[in-house]
């Protein structure tokens, strides 16, 4: 096999420009791929720091696609956005096996609550879902997909299902039948599994990641290398999966479970006169946790926000020692019912649901009675037509020694790279990355983006517009005032950004009551990939989000000319997590606003600035409507932070700068 180093694959006249005639040379490119490949010699970490169109996931995957090849290696590329991972699987590796001539193989791996499960689907017949009508097409359309479908993957339907639906038919890994299942060489999750076993390069998500790194055995082939691209993102998903929970509808999906259990163990027992005795209290313990989790997660409704807002709650305000005793006794209910069934798959659900009831217990323990130290404990209640969804939660304030323990002590290489790792002004300040995730000597590199932003961005800070902190509702009319001035002056191709739903919604509801002519699209509206698909195809949308919509999210082209960002993003100094992690800074003796709060709120922006330039031929107006920008010391350092672009306060600029765009074709 042929060794192609860095250098001869990124230089001027490598392989890469070469073979492919759009190619370009970008020393950046070449700077990134070289420091992977000292990473890998040197069997270190490495933060790299590259901006937008860089190309970085070519410059680690080439790296590692010949070590890996070379010494029969595996590396897990992870991302934090699926758009990311059907990238590299569906469009950069095959192109680069192609390219190179190597044989490199590669898997795509997703947690297996994505595939389609053979065997449920065989005996499934939706009659204790729906009666009639829209409920019963859904079922017929979901069907007929699964009886064609190559892979099973849920990301692979042209449809949005019912989740009630999936549900019912998707792979639970708890009541795999492995190789007893009739259906074991057509399982569609096992072939992904055969094929991650044989491949080099596995394409995961940080979600998936860290629910392996957390000691969930079989969910990722072993591995010795990782690429966690989307770096940025690390901390917030790491904090998530090393923490735990405790919800109203965890509850409701395990005595569901267990009731279609008792069915079918009533249907055998009916048959063979086994097992009969001891579903009657399975079914009264089935009724007895329902009842208690209902009075508890009524209660808990009464005395927490109804807002979808997180909260810190105290615990002596809950009472959960009728939900441990109800869940044990569950637990003891299946594990009997198991030691009698004569049927295979009943002891195989029997013993999962058992496994689960036991988990469940050990969450409400450590969230309501033990309470670790290191932890904070938030509860949410989120609204859906389905009802009311009661959660609990656990997480660590620090993820550093979770990070350390769990990533770093164990695998090398290890390479994070984003375009946005450094928390200040100062070019290749990784200091805050470092800290918050544990690092001790990484190698380090960071490299600027090949755009030219002085000749493709307009930055526009208007005057007049009332500081947000003092008077919210006036700071909400500013803004339907100047968003709808730059929609007149842009006519669309407009995303809004907000750091909360409830100023989304505000402002959302008075532009459409006094404009309906802008044709407005609002998170929540649809499903995110839906959202995105209906804005790139009508070029006078206005595209409304929050969070989810600051990054990840690739739209180049005209498609989308102009990036309004409604508010600085601070993170809600009320969010558990977010307050949790002040107060440790405080207590340790540090300054919670330069060390935590502005390096985060920093990346976000440039996150946010980053979805206006996605290509050389992008141009594009970058608005800023947070007065603080102007009138706060700190302002400055969020102007700092992204690249030198010109800059105005006048709405004229903005349609001149749009009709100057359309002269240039």
């Amino acid at each position: 096999m042929k060794k192609f180093s860095a250098l001869e694959c990124f230089s001027e006249d490598g392989v890469l420009s070469k073979a492919l005639e759009s190619y370009e040379f970008r020393p950046q490119q070449l700077d990134i791929a070289l420091a992977v490949e000292d990473a890998i010699k040197a069997d270190k970490i490495l933060i790299a720091e590259a901006g937008p169109g860089v190309g970085k996931s070519f410059a680690y995957l080439v790296p590692f696609i010949v070590w890996a090849v070379s010494n029969e290696r595996k590396v897990v590329i992870s991302t934090y956005t699926k758009a990311l991972q059907n990238q590299l699987f569906v469009k950069d590796l095959p192109l680069l096996r192609e390219v190179l001539g190597i044989d490199v193989e590669y898997a795509l791996c997703m947690g297996s609550e994505n595939y389609l499960c053979l065997k449920r689907s065989a005996s499934f017949d939706g009659g204790d879902l729906f009666g009639s009508g829209d409920g019963n097409k859904g079922i017929r359309r979901i069907m007929d997909w699964a009886g064609r479908t190559v892979t099973g993957l849920l990301t692979d339907m042209d449809f949005i299902p019912d989740g009630r639906i999936w549900e019912k038919l998707r792979r639970e890994p708890d009541l795999c039948s492995g190789r007893r299942c009739r259906h074991f060489e057509n399982c569609f999750f096992m072939r992904a599994r055969k094929q991650q076993a044989a491949s080099h390069i596995l394409i995961s998500n940080h979600a998936l990641l860290f629910t392996a790194l957390k000691g969930s055995g079989g969910i990722l082939p072993d591995f010795q290398a990782l690429v966690i691209d989307e770096a940025h993102t690390v901390e917030d998903v790491a904090t998530s999966h090393f923490g735990v929970e405790f919800s109203s509808w965890g509850v409701e999906k395990l005595t569901s479970r267990v009731e279609d259990l008792a069915s079918a163990g009533k249907l055998e027992a009916a048959k063979t006169g086994k097992a009969g005795e001891t579903l009657e209290i399975l079914r009264k313990r089935v009724g007895e946790l329902r009842r208690v989790s209902g009075e508890f997660f009524d209660k808990a409704c009464s005395r927490l926000p109804r807002k979808e807002v997180a909260s810190e709650f105290d615990p002596r305000d809950m009472g959960c020692g009728s939900i441990n005793d109800a869940l044990k006794e569950l637990s003891g209910a299946l594990s009997l019912f198991s030691s009698e069934t004569a049927d295979e798959d009943l002891i195989e659900m029997s013993g999962a649901y058992a496994e689960r009831a036991d988990k469940m217990n050990e969450n409400v323990s450590v969230i309501f009675r033990e309470r670790p130290p290191g932890y904070v404990f938030w509860a949410r209640v989120r609204e859906t037509k389905g009802g009311a969804n009661v959660a609990f939660n656990g997480s660590p304030v620090d993820v550093s020694a979770h990070m350390r323990e769990n990533v770093f002590e164990k695998l090398s290489p290890v390479v994070l790279t984003s375009a946005t790792l450094s928390a200040s002004s100062r070019k290749g300040d990784l200091a805050f990355l470092k800290k918050r995730l544990g690092i001790g000597d990484p190698l380090e590199i960071s490299v600027d983006s090949p755009y030219m932003y002085d000749k493709k961005v307009l930055l526009y800070v208007p005057e007049g517009i009332r500081d947000p902190a003092s008077d919210k509702s006036a700071f909400k009319d500013d803004l339907v005032r100047h968003i709808t001035e730059i929609y007149d002056a842009m006519g669309g191709r407009i995303f809004a950004l907000f750091t909360s739903y409830e100023m989304l919604w505000a402002v959302s509801a008075d532009i459409s009551g006094s404009r309906p002519d802008i044709y407005l699209l609002k998170q929540g509206d649809m499903p995110r990939y839906v959202l995105l698909d209906v804005f790139k195809n009508n070029r006078k949308g206005m595209l409304m989000g929050t969070t989810t919509f600051w990054q990840g999210v690739d739209v180049p082209g005209s498609s989308l000319e102009c990036v309004i960002v409604t508010r600085l993003p601070f993170g809600v100094p009320t969010d558990p997590v977010n307050s949790a992690r002040i107060r440790n800074i405080r207590q340790s003796g540090g300054n919670a606003f330069t060390e935590y709060q502005m390096p985060q709120a920093l990346i976000m922006f440039k996150q946010g600035f980053g979805r206006l330039i996605r290509s050389h031929s992008d141009r594009g107006v970058f608005a800023v409507l947070d007065p603080r920008i102007r009138t706060r010391r700190y302002g400055n350092d969020f102007l700092k932070y992204i690249p030198q672009c010109e800059v105005t306060e006048v709405i004229q600029d903005v349609r001149s700068f749009f009709t100057e765009h359309q002269a240039m074709g």
